[in-house]
């Protein structure tokens, strides 16, 4: 009888969300993943610092594990920005038909506004067959919402989370409806921000946090505080509009 070679057992792609910077909200699984991934890819970009991600992976990959950093596309179009992961996902699909299990972090939760998105549609577009779990983390705006003790939901009341970006009608649209929002990707727009919380006369019942979990967090319960924020002041930031109350 001919002995067959055995098939190569394939490797599992894992998107791990390790929270908004407190280390002690990393989840046990989190922790478990990455200790026995071969290979884990850590985001980088020139315009936001990542270094809390960078710890957490050198604190918890095993020694034989292969760390690479993988940049952010900055592109303008979106053609550009699927080729830069697609070119990632190439990478992947072959260390997991080589049997290898291969991870991604991210900061807050893995499908939240996060790159990772982006990689796993490259790579199911690269490789159908790969297997993929997301192991989730505890968003940036839940920490904020513990951090000042401002509820994000309760009773019937809706809650709408908004990037901020380049479109203040949706936010105005959200308050006035009534709802609870969370506004992410502040960045250079805060003031702007502020300006339209106090048009809208719902200043008393904004709290602001940048950076919630890192050691350089701030906490601002009284907005006012922000009129003259410079621009870094809105990096990795969070504001929650909390309702009218019924």
């Amino acid at each position: 009888m001919t002995n067959r070679p055995q098939e190569t057992k394939l490797g599992t792609f894992y998107g791990i969300g390790v929270g908004p910077g407190d280390p002690e909200l990393l989840t046990l699984k989190a922790i478990r993943v990455l200790s026995s991934s071969d290979c884990i890819y850590v985001p980088m970009s020139h315009l936001s610092t990542q270094d809390y991600v960078s710890e957490v992976v050198h604190d918890y990959a095993g020694s034989e594990c292969e760390i690479k950093e993988v940049t952010f596309s900055l592109a303008s179009d979106s053609t550009s920005r699927c080729q830069h992961w697609q070119q990632t996902a190439v990478e992947i699909a072959t260390k997991l038909q080589a049997g290898q299990d291969v991870a991604f972090v991210t900061l807050g939760d893995a499908l939240l506004y996060s790159t990772y998105i982006y990689l796993v549609r490259a790579l199911r577009k690269e490789f159908d067959a790969a297997r993929i779990e997301t192991v989730p983390g505890v968003s940036a705006f839940s920490l904020v919402a513990a951090l000042t003790n401002t509820p994000l939901g309760e009773g019937q009341q809706s809650l709408h989370v908004i990037p901020v970006a380049n479109n203040l009608v949706r936010i105005e649209s959200a308050i006035t409806s009534g709802a609870g929002v969370v506004l992410m990707k502040i960045g250079s727009r805060l003031r702007e921000i502020v300006a339209l919380l106090e048009q809208l006369n719902v200043l008393d019942r904004s709290v602001f946090v940048s950076r919630a979990g890192l050691p350089d967090q701030r906490v601002e319960l009284d907005l006012n505080h922000l009129r003259d924020a410079d621009e870094t002041t809105g990096n990795l930031a969070v504001i929650i509009v909390q309702t009218a109350g019924e």
